[in-house]
Order: structure tokens, then C-alpha cells, then sequence
């Protein structure tokens, strides 16, 4: 029986005489795999011939062992997750700077902003949280246990506070070093401390995040390197150019490299079908040409996850199409990656898009064969249905 009612995704139901169980798998091909092997096996115990009922006292008996069993199972399997729970707040307490508060240096931090790959303490999340999503994405790590996935960790080691720091605290002065008077408007700015008010801490923060006060600010920056940064999986790089550079990861490599070959406007509507390009035939490869390419695209055809995850975090439009009408998904497909599709599909890409020849991201991979990966094709179908 599915669970979806109760928010829990990939669950199901086993009911006994004596108890509900609630049972969760890992995806939805091992929920329906579970669900298909235990109706199997009920199905076969009712079927089967009893030779001997044994005495109610004795099935009595039989019912509760099955039922510790079950119990048991359940224990484990709640005692795993929780271990791994563990673990991977452990991760992110080690990463250097992250033992204590990005903003305040409060012991402990319990809390997050994914986008900004800091920890922070339960006081000023709440001031985080009142700069909107658009500038930190908050989370619990004890709370919000589903989010805290290898990716998200990864992203976390890339970053972390005190490299975070480094960028978006670069013009506070260190203890015990003096004031630069040339510029008044940080000159009585430090940073809070633990026992500070509520209002110190969110004013600090406000100061740092919306006002950017204390970023060494460098328009240069988006021109120099950032192509090469995606193409070495150069996280911290990457990040570091954006925010210097105050760059939208919207931006497109029309911006940033003269190599165009389309000519816009374009009339003729065949030159929009990636099979008419001619940069894409002499290379013989689909990324041959760039044109309309965003920062995620060019992240998904190099297949480095973390850095897929960080632009999307940061506010990269998971369904922009280039110049030949591919989505990221698109060029997931066409590289063979189905592990960054999948990813890509659970972080909400659209499998209805057309590209420039009319044709889908599953319709191009189908093109590639069969697709022997039964989550990728179930999410495919389901995200194809909605």
C-alpha cells in the first residue's frame, strides 16, 4: 500500500494482525520491488498446502517472532539511517571553520544556508532566513534529515566557512589589525559576537549579504577563467568569480567568448536542429557547438555534479535552452550521463522541451539505445506525465 499521503516518498504499507508497518526504500523501482517480492511470498504461503495447524498457542508465538522480525528490521534499518545521519553532520563539522558560527562564532552551528555552503548557528539562521531564499537557502542539520545527500556534503567541503568567509568578509579587518579610514563605511564594522543582541547579528549580516560591504569587488573577474574553472571542476573558483564579479550563473558563453557561429536574428528555422549545425557535424560531438550555452549546461556536458549542484543553488534555470533549443537535460542525455540526468529529473528539469530537431531529452536517449537503468526510465515517465 503507498504511504505518498504521508509525505514520505518510495513507501509503502505492511499490515499484520497485531501491527502496521511503514516501510521505506531507497527509490521507486526498490519499493516496487519490495511491494512485488513480499505480495509474492503472501501470495505463496496462501496458496500453499497446510499440512498441520499448529496449536494456537504455539502460532500465537510464531505471529509475535514474526513480528519482532519485523520490529527488528525496522530498528535496524531506523539505526542505519540515523548512523549515517551522524556521519554526515560530523562531515560538515570538520570541514575547517565550520566547529563554530560563520557569523558569530557560537559553538556547534545546527543550522545552514546551502547556497552560501556555511554553517551557522540557530540565531542567525533566523536572520538568514529574513534575507529570503533568493540570497540564503536555510536548513536544520538535525531537522532536515533527506537533505543532506553526498552532493550536498561535497559542495560543503568545497566551500565551507572559512573559505566562504574569505570572499564575503575579505575588507573586515582581522583581530588585531587597524582600520582602513580610507573607507568610512566600514570602518566601525566588526563582527558579532555570541552574547551579541539579535539585532547586531542581522545587521552584520544584512551588511554582509545584501549590502556586500565587505566583498573585494571585481568586475574583471567574469571574463578571466571562469570557462576554464567548469571545465576543471573548479568549485571554489567558480563560486569566487560569481560573487566578485556580482555575475548572474545565467549568463551564457555568447558573453564570454567571441566564437559565435550563428548569426542572429536567424530565419531559417532548419539552422535551430542541432543535426544542421556545422560546428556539431565536424566536431561529431554534440557540444561542438556552444552558442546559447549557460554555465549548466557547460557544467552538464563536463558531468561534474557538485559544481551542477552549486549553480543550481545559486539560482541557474534548469530548463534554459540554447541556441539549438537543448536544455541541460539534453545535453545529460547526449553525453550518456544518466547519473546527472537523474539528478537533474529529481531537481525538477522538464522532460517536455523540445529541442531545435523536436525532439526530447528522453527521445534523444532512446535514440542513444534501451535504457537499462530502471530508475532513470521511471523518472523519465513520471516527470513526463506531470
Amino acid at each position: 500500500m503507498d504511504a505518498e499521503e504521508n509525505d514520505l516518498r518510495f513507501c509503502f504499507r505492511v499490515i499484520t494482525p497485531m501491527k502496521a508497518y511503514t516501510l521505506q526504500a531507497e527509490t521507486e523501482a526498490d519499493q516496487k520491488d519490495w511491494i512485488e517480492k513480499i505480495t509474492g511470498v503472501i501470495a505463496s504461503l496462501l496458496n500453499s498446502p497446510f499440512p498441520h495447524q499448529p496449536p494456537y498457542g504455539n502460532l500465537a508465538a510464531e505471529r509475535h517472532g514474526s513480528a519482532s522480525s519485523l520490529d527488528s528490521a525496522a530498528s535496524l534499518e531506523e539505526s542505519k539511517s540515523s548512523e549515517a545521519h551522524s556521519d554526515a553532520i560530523n562531515h560538515l563539522r570538520n570541514i575547517p571553520g565550520n566547529d563554530s558560527c560563520a557569523e558569530c562564532r557560537s559553538p556547534d552551528p545546527d543550522w545552514a544556508s546551502l547556497n552560501l555552503g556555511i554553517l551557522i548557528c540557530i540565531e542567525c539562521s533566523g536572520a538568514h532566513r529574513n534575507l529570503g531564499v533568493h540570497i540564503s537557502k536555510v536548513r536544520s542539520l538535525r531537522l532536515d534529515v533527506k537533505i543532506w545527500e553526498p552532493v550536498i556534503i561535497d559542495l560543503f567541503r568545497a566551500l565551507g566557512n572559512d573559505y566562504n568567509n574569505s570572499i564575503w568578509e575579505a575588507l573586515l579587518p582581522k583581530e588585531g589589525q587597524g582600520m582602513d579610514e580610507s573607507n568610512s563605511t566600514i570602518l566601525f564594522m566588526e563582527k558579532p559576537k555570541p552574547t551579541d543582541a539579535f539585532s547586531i547579528k542581522e545587521r552584520f549580516i544584512q551588511s554582509k549579504y545584501v549590502d556586500k560591504l565587505l566583498i573585494a569587488k571585481d568586475t574583471n573577474q567574469i571574463t578571466i577563467g571562469i570557462l576554464e574553472a567548469i571545465r576543471t571542476n573548479d568549485v571554489r573558483a567558480v563560486y569566487h568569480i560569481l560573487v566578485l564579479a556580482d555575475a548572474s550563473p545565467n549568463m551564457t558563453y555568447d558573453e564570454l567568448n567571441n566564437d559565435v557561429n550563428h548569426v542572429l536574428p536567424v530565419t531559417d528555422r532548419k539552422l535551430f536542429d542541432p543535426a544542421s549545425c556545422e560546428k556539431i557535424e565536424d566536431s561529431g560531438k554534440p557540444e561542438g557547438c556552444l552558442q546559447g550555452c549557460s554555465l549548466l549546461h557547460l557544467a552538464c556536458q563536463h558531468g561534474h555534479p557538485v559544481l551542477v549542484e552549486l549553480l543550481l543553488l545559486l539560482g541557474a534555470d534548469i530548463n534554459k535552452q540554447d541556441f539549438h533549443g537543448r536544455t541541460p537535460l539534453h545535453h545529460c542525455v547526449q553525453k550518456s550521463n544518466d547519473a546527472l540526468t537523474k539528478h537533474l529529473l529529481k531537481r525538477g528539469a522538464r522532460t517536455t522541451i523540445k529541442d531545435g530537431g523536436g525532439l526530447t531529452a528522453l527521445e534523444r536517449r532512446m535514440e542513444l539505445g534501451a535504457i537499462t537503468d530502471e530508475e532513470l526510465f521511471i523518472l523519465f515517465v513520471r516527470y513526463d506525465r506531470q
